[in-house]
């Protein structure tokens, strides 16, 4: 898969660590890392809505805003045949009135009715979040000030398209380079386990778009990854909103208990600068099949994680994030929605400093024999930008 950049063991102990919703130990390690210095970085941006009265929509950060219920009056009409609100949303259809224009998702679409007070389709600057679920439609008139958002938050990730025509500052969709091999650019990030010839290699049995993407296959703690430079992105490495997609293997394997733990504990993508590595992408999935989403240290030091409320499928899915070094600030949104519990800004014990280099890859820290056969998962389409790059 293509690679474009635009420019603009040490082992610790893992400790006991307790979070919102469950208990995680295991042994975590740090890596070695490279200084680079930079900052700025701009985010998101916004589109004005029209129309009749209304309180404005909610909004993410770089993020699609929803437009939110607004006034008793508005240009579109009561149930007037509003738009297709997102891909997948469905027709709002009525007597009289006009209908608003469908605004974010893939696709967007129009209504026209005949003539009413009130509304129920969303403004022209109002966005709904689309996907497989559809957007909701706001309940006046006109939106706020809302700003385009990604892909919706239900059914799974969207497929995408790879880097074809992309500008983001940095977009990888692993076509380039040798199946069984690093991508193109890439280095081998090493782990403090026993490696395996499969830890972590470009394979073509499920890529997301093209025809390969880059998958880990091991059964070892602490198994090696892969990592990119990030030193040409400039400051776009330290304030940057980042995506990834990840397919895990049916039927995953089952979490054992051992003598010292009941859950495992893994890393997917990471960030890594001069004060050591950043776990961005980072789950624990507990004995039950059900997984957290976490911003973990190798120290276990800091610093938020969320419900056990996930559960792994064999779909392709979208895990995105925004970081602020300068400002130590993070969010983190799973398949388009925000998991709320894992934002933090000014935690300085975050370990944050200004990024050198993204990690890919699936590596974990209990001890050998918590899972009786490979964890395989498939990782594509990764992009860095200034803004929000969303699911799509």
């Amino acid at each position: 898969m293509r690679l474009s950049i635009h420019r603009s063991g040490r082992a610790s102990c893992f400790r006991a660590l307790l979070f919102s919703v469950g208990l995680i130990a295991g042994c975590a390690q740090s890596q070695p890392v490279t200084t680079s210095s930079g900052s700025g970085g701009a985010i998101g941006g916004t589109a004005t809505g029209t129309g009749g009265s209304g309180s404005g929509g909610f909004q993410d950060v770089g993020s699609g805003g929803i437009v939110a219920s607004g006034g008793s009056s508005g240009a579109a009409g009561v149930n007037g045949s509003g738009g297709i609100v997102g891909s997948g949303g469905s027709v709002i259809t009525g007597t009289t009135g006009t209908g608003g224009t469908g605004v974010g998702g893939s696709t967007g679409g129009s209504g026209a009715g005949g003539s009413g007070a009130g509304g129920s389709a969303p403004g022209t600057g109002g966005s709904s979040r689309g996907g497989a679920t559809g957007g909701r439609a706001g309940t006046t008139g006109a939106g706020g000030t809302g700003v385009t958002g990604g892909a919706g938050a239900g059914g799974g990730a969207p497929s995408a398209s790879g880097c074809a025509g992309k500008t983001y500052k940095l977009c990888e969709d692993f076509e380039t380079g040798t199946v069984g091999g690093f991508p193109t650019g890439w280095t081998k990030f090493a782990g403090y386990g026993a490696a395996g010839p499969t830890d972590v290699a470009l394979a073509t049995d499920a890529p997301h778009s093209g025809t390969m993407s880059l998958k880990s296959d091991s059964m070892n703690r602490g198994q090696q990854r892969a990592q990119r430079s990030l030193t040409a992105l400039g400051a776009t490495a330290y304030l940057h909103w980042g995506r990834i997609f990840y397919k895990v293997q049916q039927p995953s394997p089952v979490v054992q208990k051992t003598a010292t733990n009941t859950v495992m504990h893994m890393t997917w993508t990471s960030m890594v600068g001069p004060k050591g590595e950043n776990r961005i992408v980072d789950i624990v999935e507990n004995m039950a099949g059900s997984h957290q989403w976490l911003f973990n240290l190798p120290s276990d030091g800091c610093c938020t994680s969320s419900a056990y409320n996930w559960k792994f499928d064999a779909n392709w899915h979208c895990a995105e994030w925004w970081v602020d070094v300068a400002n130590n600030a993070y969010r983190f949104f799973s398949d388009s929605t925000e998991v709320t519990a894992l934002a933090f800004s000014g935690k300085t014990n975050s370990t944050m400093s200004d990024y050198t280099s993204v990690v890919v890859g699936a590596t974990y820290y209990q001890d050998n024999g918590t899972i009786l056969s490979p964890f395989v998962i498939w990782f594509d389409d990764l992009a860095i930008d200034d803004n929000r790059i969303g699911c799509n």
